[in-house]
């Protein structure tokens, strides 16, 4: 039997539907905003206990074809413009062009990134390209580029 496994992620709870033909299963859980990937595990584990009686993340993964992860966390804080400020490293050249095609996404990218772009050598020793990446990223935070929240200890 082929599963999807579709996930939600918004600020409060994530919802978790298991789909099977004309089978579903559907359960929630707290978010977890300093590790989201906790809060996945956790429905899924929620949902597998659902299917099978007990919890069987493994069974369920197997048993899986698909799945679809949205946020509505994370589209509220692009429609609304109020989530991080961020910054973006890379070392194509013509990605930030790209990526401010079309007036809608130009807006877009000016409200979340805005001048907060680096730009890597696309070569060189491992240490130099270390270097470098270092300088952008002590570069972009104090200019508002806010770092990645760093996993909760366990």
């Amino acid at each position: 039997m082929e599963r999807l496994i579709n996930i939600d992620n918004g600020g409060t709870l994530t919802d978790i539907v298991v789909g099977s033909g004309a089978d579903f299963t559907f359960t929630k859980t707290l978010t977890t905003p300093v590790d989201l990937s906790q809060c996945l595990f956790d429905g899924m584990t929620k949902a597998s206990t659902q299917l099978y009686g007990e919890p069987n993340l493994a069974e369920l993964l197997h048993s899986t074809r698909h799945i679809r992860y949205s946020s509505t966390q994370g589209t509220n804080a692009l429609i609304q413009r109020d989530g991080p400020l961020i910054g973006l490293i890379t070392d194509d050249a013509g990605l930030v062009d790209e990526l401010r095609a079309s007036e809608e996404s130009a807006l877009l990218f000016d409200d979340l990134i805005g001048d907060r772009v680096g730009l890597l050598p696309t070569e060189g020793e491992h240490d130099v390209l270390r270097t470098a990446l270092v300088a952008q990223i002590n570069r972009l935070t104090p200019a508002g580029a806010e770092p990645p929240l760093a996993p909760a200890a366990t």
